[in-house]
C-alpha cells in the first residue's frame, strides 16, 4: 500500500513516465479503500487525465502489473463492459527480466494480486490465473518466438535509445559501470550523438502512427476485436526523463554520482529542447517564405541557434553550410541539403570527357600547402556555462608553418561537439585542396551538385560543387575523403559546474509612488531589485542602526535600466506620438501592446526626474534597436498626477523601472509614513552585515497621501475689478470610475490654498477656499498692488490633513 501511494504522489508531481488516467487509479484505490480516498489523491475533476514522465522507482512496473491484473479480472476501467482477457504476452529484454521484475518483483504481478496469486510455471514460461487466463513470457533476444501465438494484450518494456553514436544498433545498452548492460552499441565510435537518439524516437513515431505520411497499414494493423491499432501510438512510453533538474544534473557530480553517465545515456533531459540540423535548416528556409527543403540527409544537432539579423535565408544558413560542410543544390524547384557523411552511395563514374576549346580535358588545381590553415578555431556559445562565449580548436600536426583560421557559429552547443565539428572542418579543408574541372558531353548523365564522382577510372573521389550547363556541361568538384566524422567526446566540467559565486550588493530602487491601484498609502512605497546572478532578496528596516526587522522578500528581479538621453518636459493627458525614449536595460525585455491594453493601464513604468520625484509614464510600442537597448514610443506622460516630475525632466542616466509583478511594496507600516528609516537589502541567506547587503535611508508613503494638482485653472477679471478664479479638483482614490456624477473627495474636508504672487514669484496674499472657486476682490488687489502690475501668478493647492498642501497648479493673468 505504501509503495503505491508513494508512486501516486510522485506521479502527481511529474516523476512517473507512464500515462496515468484518473479512472485507472481510482479503480485500484476504490477496490482497496473506497472511492472517497481515491478522489482524495486525485482531487481534480472527472476529466483530470494527465501525462507524466519520470525514471527509476516511479511506479511504472506497479502500474503495468495492475493493468494486466485488471485485464484478467475484468476490472473497470481497464476493460470495457467487464470483459476479461484470457491471453496476455509479457515481453522484456530477457526471460530473467520478465520473471524477476514483471512477475516476481516487489511491484510484479504476483506481488500485487489480491486473493490467490497466479501460478508461475517456469518450465512452460507462463503465468496462470484461477480464471484460466494465461500470460506467456517472451524475450526480445528471441523475437521470432512471437510469431504465431495470438494474444488479447501485451505488456512490453518502455522505448528508448542512448545518446551515443549508432545507438539505434543496440538501444538496450548504455554506458554505466554499475550495470550489466554497460557497453557501446555495435560498430559505435563511442562518441555522443543526440541526433541518433532523436531519429530513433522519430522513426518509431512515424512507423506506428497511422497519421504520419508514408504509414504502411500492415506495419500496425487494426484489430477486428477491439477496433484499434495493434500498437497504440499514444501508449509509447519513453525512457528516460529524470526528476533532477537540468543542468544541475549532470553537472553536480558531487551530489549525483551518476552524472558521468548522462552524456551517452538514455536521458531526455537537456536534449528534447535541442534541434537537428535538418530541422533547423528547414525552419529557417520556411520562415523566409520559401518552399520546404529536403533536409533528410543533413546530419547534425544543436542545442540552439541565434539569428540576430534575419536579412535573408542565405545569410542565416551560410555559417551552418560552412561549418557542417553541407552540399546544397536545387532539385525540381526544391533546395536539397546534404551532409558529406551521408554520401554512402557508390560514386558516379565519369567515363567520358569532352574537349572544351583550348582547355585541358581535365583541369586540376591544387592549393599550396602554406595557403592552408594548420589550426582552426570555432567560436560558439556554451549552454552548460550559462551561455557564455567559448571556442574550440583543432590542430593539424606535423606542419612546418603556422596559419590559423577562425570561424564563428552563432550556435549553442557543448565544447565536445564544437571540437568534433572544427576537427571535421579542418580535415575537409585539407582534403579539398585538390579541385578539378572537366566538361562532359551533353548527352551524358550529368550528376547533381553535391554528389560524389570518380573520373576516368581514378580511385580519387570528388564532390561536385558546381555545374555550368551549355553545349557542353562543365563540372567543378573538390576532393573528398569519405570517412566517419570525428566522435563527439562530451566534456562536462564537473569540478567547475557551479563555482562559488561572490554575490555582490543588489541594485535597489525605492519609489514613493502615487496611489496606483487602490490599497493603503503605505503600500505605494515600493522597491525594485535587480542582481546577476539572481537570488531571492530580503528587505529589513529599522529606525536606528540596529534592531532591523524583516519586512519583505523579493522573489523576482525587476526590469530596470537607464535613460540614454535626457528627457525633456512634456504634456499630459494626450498620447505623444512624436517623442521617443531610449533606454538600456540591465536585463529582461519589453513588448508592444494593443491600444486597448495601453489605455487600460498596460506598460506602466517610472522614470526618476531631475527633481528626485518619479514620473509615471506609459508606452505603447517597444523596439529593441541594439542589444539591451530599447526605444519606447506612443507615450502617456505625467500619469496619476506626476506632472511635477514631468515638468522637471530627467537627465541621461536616470533610472527606469517597469512596473510589473516584480516591483513589490517595501513593507512600510502606516505609522512609519513620512519617517526617515534605515533599510537593508541583500540576498537571502547571506551575512546581514556583509558586503552583499546594501544600506539605504529612505522616507516613503507621502506621495500617495499628497493631493493631486487641480486642473482647468481659470482666472477672469470682471468689470468691477474683481478676479474670479475657478478650477476642477482631482481625486487620488477611486477616481477612475465613469459611473458617478462626482468623484470621491479622498480627504477629510475640501480645502484649497490660493497664493497670489507677483510676476517674479513673490507671494503677496494667501487665500483659503472650501470649494473649487474663489473671488480675488478689487479691494484686495488694490491693497496688495498699489500700482497695477503687468501680470500676477495664481497658484492653487488642495490641502490634506495628513501631509498639508498638495501638488500645485499655476496660471499667469495679465492685468496691464
Amino acid at each position: 500500500m505504501s509503495e503505491l501511494l508513494s508512486s501516486l504522489w510522485r506521479m502527481q508531481n511529474g516523476w512517473s513516465r507512464l500515462e496515468i488516467r484518473r479512472e485507472w487509479v481510482e479503480a485500484i484505490l476504490a477496490e482497496w479503500f473506497g472511492l472517497a480516498l481515491a478522489q482524495q489523491y486525485f482531487p481534480g475533476g472527472a476529466d483530470d487525465n494527465r501525462l507524466v514522465t519520470g525514471g527509476r522507482g516511479s511506479g511504472k512496473t506497479r502500474l503495468g502489473a495492475e493493468w494486466v491484473n485488471g485485464l484478467v479480472h475484468g476490472f473497470r476501467p481497464f476493460t470495457d463492459k467487464g470483459r476479461r482477457y484470457g491471453r496476455i504476452a509479457l515481453v522484456g529484454e530477457s526471460l530473467g527480466d520478465v520473471r524477476e521484475v514483471m512477475i516476481e518483483g516487489p511491484s510484479g504481478i504476483r506481488a500485487i494480486s489480491r486473493g490467490v496469486p497466479p501460478r508461475f510455471e517456469a518450465t512452460r514460461r507462463r503465468l496462470v490465473w484461477e480464471t484460466g487466463a494465461v500470460a506467456q513470457i517472451f524475450s526480445s533476444e528471441d523475437p521470432e518466438s512471437l510469431r504465431g501465438p495470438q494474444f488479447d494484450a501485451a505488456w512490453l518494456d518502455e522505448l528508448g535509445c542512448p545518446a551515443i553514436d549508432l545507438g539505434p544498433n543496440q538501444p538496450n545498452v548504455f554506458p554505466d559501470p554499475k550495470s550489466s548492460e554497460s557497453a557501446p552499441p555495435y560498430f559505435s565510435s563511442g562518441g555522443r550523438s543526440d541526433l541518433a537518439q532523436q531519429r530513433f524516437l522519430e522513426a518509431h513515431g512515424r512507423y506506428w502512427d497511422s497519421d504520419e505520411p508514408g504509414f504502411e497499414d500492415n506495419a500496425n494493423p487494426v484489430s477486428p476485436v477491439y477496433g484499434g491499432r495493434m500498437v497504440d501510438p499514444s501508449r509509447l512510453y519513453l525512457w528516460s526523463w529524470d526528476a533532477r533538474p537540468y543542468p544541475a544534473f549532470p553537472l553536480l557530480r558531487d551530489v549525483w554520482s551518476d552524472g558521468g553517465n548522462w552524456a551517452l545515456g538514455h536521458w531526455l533531459n537537456g536534449r528534447l529542447s535541442g534541434i537537428s540540423l535538418g530541422g533547423l535548416v528547414r525552419s529557417i528556409v520556411q520562415d523566409h517564405g520559401l518552399p520546404a527543403p529536403d533536409t533528410l540527409k543533413a546530419d547534425g544537432f544543436l542545442a540552439g541557434y541565434v539569428v540576430s539579423d534575419p536579412s535573408s535565408a542565405r545569410s542565416a544558413l551560410q555559417p551552418l553550410v560552412d561549418v557542417f560542410g553541407l552540399g546544397v543544390h536545387e532539385d525540381d524547384g526544391k533546395l536539397v541539403f546534404r551532409s558529406p557523411t551521408t554520401l554512402a552511395a557508390a560514386p558516379i563514374e565519369i567515363t567520358d570527357a569532352a574537349v572544351d576549346g583550348n582547355s585541358a580535358v581535365i583541369e586540376k588545381i591544387r592549393a599550396a600547402a602554406n595557403d592552408l590553415p594548420v589550426s582552426a578555431t570555432l567560436s560558439f556559445q556554451d549552454g552548460l556555462r550559462d551561455y557564455q562565449s567559448a571556442s574550440a580548436r583543432a590542430l593539424r600536426e606535423g606542419a612546418a608553418y603556422e596559419r590559423e583560421r577562425t570561424l564563428a557559429l552563432p550556435a549553442i552547443m557543448e565544447t565536445g561537439a564544437a571540437e568534433a565539428l572544427i576537427a571535421d572542418w579542418l580535415r575537409r579543408t585539407w582534403c579539398g585542396k585538390e579541385e578539378i574541372s572537366l566538361a562532359v558531353p551533353a548527352a551524358a548523365v550529368v550528376p547533381q551538385s553535391g554528389t560524389v564522382i570518380r573520373v576516368l577510372g581514378s580511385n580519387a573521389e570528388f564532390l561536385v560543387t558546381g555545374i555550368d550547363e551549355g553545349v557542353l556541361c562543365r563540372l567543378s568538384a573538390r576532393r573528398v575523403l569519405r570517412v566517419a566524422p570525428a566522435p563527439w567526446r562530451s566534456v562536462l566540467s564537473f569540478d567547475m559546474a557551479f563555482p562559488n559565486v561572490v554575490v555582490g550588493e543588489p541594485l535597489a530602487l525605492f519609489m514613493d509612488l502615487p496611489m496606483i491601484s487602490g490599497g493603503a498609502p503605505e503600500d505605494q512605497f515600493r522597491v525594485a531589485v535587480w542582481s546577476n546572478p539572481w537570488k531571492t532578496e530580503t528587505l529589513y528596516v529599522s529606525p536606528e542602526d540596529t534592531g532591523f526587522n524583516l519586512r519583505a522578500s523579493i522573489g523576482l528581479p525587476a526590469v530596470v535600466g537607464e535613460l540614454l538621453e535626457p528627457l525633456g518636459s512634456g504634456f499630459s493627458g494626450r498620447i505623444d506620438r512624436s517623442e521617443t525614449i531610449d533606454i538600456r536595460l540591465s536585463d529582461g525585455e519589453l513588448q508592444s501592446i494593443s491600444e486597448l491594453q495601453f489605455l487600460n493601464g498596460g506598460n506602466a513604468a517610472v522614470v526618476r526626474s531631475a527633481s528626485g520625484a518619479w514620473e509615471l509614464i506609459q508606452f505603447r510600442t517597444a523596439e529593441e534597436t541594439a542589444p539591451s537597448v530599447w526605444r519606447l514610443g506612443g507615450l502617456l506622460r505625467g500619469q496619476l498626477g506626476t506632472e511635477d516630475a514631468m515638468a522637471a525632466g530627467a537627465v541621461a542616466g536616470a533610472s527606469f523601472v517597469l512596473l510589473d509583478e516584480a516591483v513589490k511594496p517595501a513593507g512600510l507600516l502606516s505609522s512609519e509614513i513620512g519617517l526617515p528609516l534605515n533599510w537593508r537589502i541583500g540576498p537571502s541567506g547571506e551575512d546581514f552585515s556583509g558586503p552583499a547587503f546594501g544600506a539605504y535611508t529612505e522616507t516613503g508613503g507621502l506621495r500617495a497621501l499628497t493631493p493631486l494638482s487641480p486642473v482647468h485653472l481659470k482666472a477672469n477679471r470682471q468689470a468691477d475689478g474683481d478676479i474670479d478664479i475657478s478650477w476642477i479638483r482631482r481625486g487620488r482614490i477611486d477616481a477612475d470610475s465613469w459611473l458617478g456624477s462626482e468623484i470621491p473627495l479622498g480627504e477629510e474636508a475640501e480645502t484649497y490654498r490660493v497664493d497670489i504672487a507677483t510676476g517674479g514669484g513673490d507671494i503677496v496674499r494667501s487665500l483659503t477656499a472650501s470649494s473649487p472657486s474663489l473671488t480675488y476682490t478689487a479691494a484686495s488687489i488694490a491693497e496688495d498692488f498699489p500700482a497695477v502690475p503687468g501680470s500676477i501668478r495664481i497658484t492653487v493647492r488642495q490641502i490634506s490633513a495628513a501631509v498639508g498642501a498638495g501638488t500645485p497648479a499655476s496660471t499667469v493673468l495679465t492685468l496691464g
